[in-house]
């Protein structure tokens, strides 16, 4: 089902003034595979529309999964009777989503990339496991989500984007072990499946197991890890809200050095590095927004309800109502600036410590000190004098987000893409840590 203009103009004159939509329509296809075996070839198509009507103070929101006008008349019937009954926000509250006059954030690109076919990933799959041949069994998904926005309101504003994600995961296993490749991008022109086997293969090898180590060492992120370590710390500490209620570390420490100088951090939702988007769920502009600079705080991100923050214009990343992570403002578009250094480089450097190729998760126990716990997954390894020497059991790590990016000592030239349940894309290159904040 395509979002139809008439549809969504006539929804907002039957919910009335103050009302604002939010619209996906998300169509979902799913190539999942294990043992080597593809386990499910999978289509769906959702379509979600958030209401929010705003009047005298008072605020109301419901949800459809359809504009039909039968559908919308009933809610909005039932909106009205809740605003009669819903108290006032306080006097000359902000609203998080959008406020002030319409905006446009342009119209979209003229050229967008075709999705995956069917087929195309049919093919990927078969081509990654040909090359794999007998040596690992493959496991993994390859998934295309192609998602039509709209937001408007009642003011006047109208924005409308297509975008087009593209996650391949492929995990090879081997006498219970596994390595994995991962990417996200918009173009299914930017990847290449060929080389994949022979990476993971490279990296199956025939190193031993070795103990799990004790003590305090440095440890290599490769970039898959780092971006998870990145996107974590963004949503913890780089956000209006927490900033302004002196919930988070970076509170109160604007231009100040606030994690290494090694560390250039930068939210743009065009940039194509990423997965661009070019607008929040209320239609504001998401902006390019500086937030490290040679690891100096230089900006958060924020909404319309926290723009006081940024000079009094929203960045552009309110999140939609009911979000599971909260309602503050949150990163979207996170990258981070490459170094210099390949990885072997990085290995080097690195002397004797562990090698992360993949992050499970970060799960964060206490966001002002940024204190975090998960554990590693995939492809864990020990070096030794500067050359990876064996396979390291898989560890669960607790530590303070900003004592590790403050003690970086050094970034890594190539920069690959993912994404979190929490943010749209990151990119990121490796990153070498000193010793300190890791303990095991």
């Amino acid at each position: 089902m395509s979002i139809d203009e008439t549809q969504v103009r006539a929804a907002l004159e039957a919910f009335g003034d103050g009302a604002s939509l939010d619209i996906a329509n998300e169509r979902i296809d799913l190539l999942r595979y294990a043992r080597s075996r593809i386990t499910a070839q999978h289509g769906e198509e959702r379509f979600r529309v958030r209401v929010r009507v705003e009047r005298g103070g008072r605020v109301v929101a419901g949800s459809l999964e359809t504009l039909d006008r039968v559908a919308v008349d009933a809610l909005a019937a039932k909106l009205e009777a809740a605003l009669t009954i819903v108290g006032p926000g306080p006097a000359g509250a902000a609203v998080a989503g959008h406020a002030g006059p319409p905006t446009s954030t342009g119209p979209q690109p003229a050229a967008l990339p075709a999705p995956t076919t069917a087929d195309q990933r049919c093919d990927w799959f078969r081509t990654i496991r040909a090359g794999l041949a007998d040596k690992a069994a493959l496991g993994g998904s390859i998934r295309n989500d192609v998602i039509d926005r709209v937001v408007a309101n009642s003011d006047g504003l109208y924005q409308a984007e297509t975008v087009n994600r593209i996650n391949v995961q492929a995990i090879a296993e081997q006498d219970g072990r596994s390595v994995s490749f991962r990417t996200l991008r918009a173009d299914p022109a930017e990847i290449d499946v060929e080389p994949i086997a022979g990476q993971l293969l490279d990296e199956l090898g025939d190193l031993p197991m070795r103990e799990k180590a004790s003590g305090t060492f440095r440890v290599l992120l490769r970039p898959q890890a780092a971006l998870t370590l990145i996107a974590t710390y963004g949503y913890a500490a780089l956000g209006a809200a927490g900033y302004a209620e002196n919930r988070t570390a970076v509170a109160g420490r604007m231009g100040e050095q606030v994690v290494s100088d090694l560390i250039t951090l930068t939210d743009d939702g065009a940039d194509p590095a990423g997965v661009p988007s070019r607008f929040d769920p209320y239609g504001a502009p998401r902006r390019r927004t500086p937030l490290l600079d040679r690891g100096r705080l230089v900006g958060v991100v924020s909404d319309a309800k926290h723009a006081a923050v940024t000079g009094g214009v929203p960045t552009g990343h309110g999140v939609p109502l009911g979000w599971r992570f909260g309602a503050d403002p949150a990163p979207s578009h996170l990258l981070l600036e490459p170094g210099t250094a390949t990885e072997d480089d990085l290995v080097t450097e690195l002397g004797e410590g562990l090698i992360i190729s993949r992050l499970d998760y970060l799960r964060i126990l206490h966001p002002k000190d940024t204190l975090v716990t998960g554990t590693t997954r995939d492809a864990t390894f020990w070096a030794a004098d500067g050359q990876v020497v064996a396979w390291h059991p898989q560890v669960r790590l607790t530590f303070r987000l900003d004592e590790a990016l403050n003690a970086v000592l050094a970034v890594g030239r190539d920069r690959q893409c993912g994404e979190q349940p929490f943010i749209e894309s990151v990119v990121s290159p490796a990153l070498l840590i000193d010793a300190g904040p890791f303990t095991l």
